[in-house]
């Protein structure tokens, strides 16, 4: 037994039934284990949404670690439709349900790796070197604007319950915002 069995289980029950609805002891079943086997693997029902995160933020860290070839504002906007391939594997409920579990405490699942930020405003600085960004301001505050810009139309996709096309919406907003040369 492991954490990943456990993970896997749960989230195929949180997909079937609606988080609220699995309790621990759902997720034991499916398993074979037992209450204390879940608990020394996992803290809570809510640590397993969380760490869905981490694995979201390797995906985009693997994305922006390499170039793309048809330059850096593909990179960039690819990096976000990363997110979102992520976000929706996973669902705008069980997505509304972070959000809502870090309104109440901050679990940092918000935050973005140091290495994920500065790759991104690398490329950023890029696409304003060779003229495919227009906008030539700062590539942190950039990557900032972008970053909330994703953000906010995420949420949006979570309240609309994923009837929402944010990927048009992205690719919009971030074009006017990088001032995209066409």
């Amino acid at each position: 037994m492991d954490r990943t069995i456990i993970e896997n289980a749960a989230l195929k029950l949180f997909h079937e039934r609606g988080f609220g609805a699995v309790k621990v002891q759902d997720i034991c079943a499916e398993c074979g284990i037992t209450k204390p086997t879940f608990y020394h693997y996992v803290p809570s029902k809510d640590d397993i949404l969380l760490r869905y995160n981490e694995e979201a933020l390797d995906s985009v860290e693997a994305h922006v670690a390499g170039t793309d070839p048809e330059g850096p504002v593909s990179q960039l906007l690819g990096a976000y439709l990363v997110l979102i391939d992520e976000c929706e594997r996973i669902g705008p409920d069980l997505l509304s349900r972070i959000t809502c579990s870090n309104l109440q405490k901050n679990h940092g699942s918000y935050d973005t790796r140091p290495t994920i930020i500065e790759r991104m405003e690398a490329i950023i600085t890029a696409g304003q070197r060779s003229g495919a960004i227009g906008n030539a301001g700062d590539p942190h505050q950039l990557y900032l604007s972008s970053a909330y810009l994703y953000e906010g139309l995420q949420f949006m996709w979570c309240l609309k319950r994923g009837d929402f096309d944010w990927r048009a919406q992205l690719r919009e907003g971030l074009t006017a915002l990088w001032q995209v040369k066409a």
